[in-house]
């Protein structure tokens, strides 16, 4: 299965990231620097996040 991009909230500032929902590593807030995802090996893991949309 190949992986798509997903528009994210972080929960802590509300700032709004674009993100590979494959992601092998670690992706952090760009306002803040909360921890957005951490990578699990297929999927990342979404932690400090809500997804606000899915792109194609």
């Amino acid at each position: 299965m190949v992986g798509q991009f997903m528009k994210v909230s972080c929960k802590d500032c509300g700032n709004e990231t674009v993100i590979f929902s494959r992601a092998t590593t670690v992706i952090s807030c760009d306002v803040c620097g909360a921890t957005l995802t951490n990578p699990s090996g297929g999927k990342a893991n979404l932690v400090g996040c809500t997804v606000l949309e899915t792109m194609e």
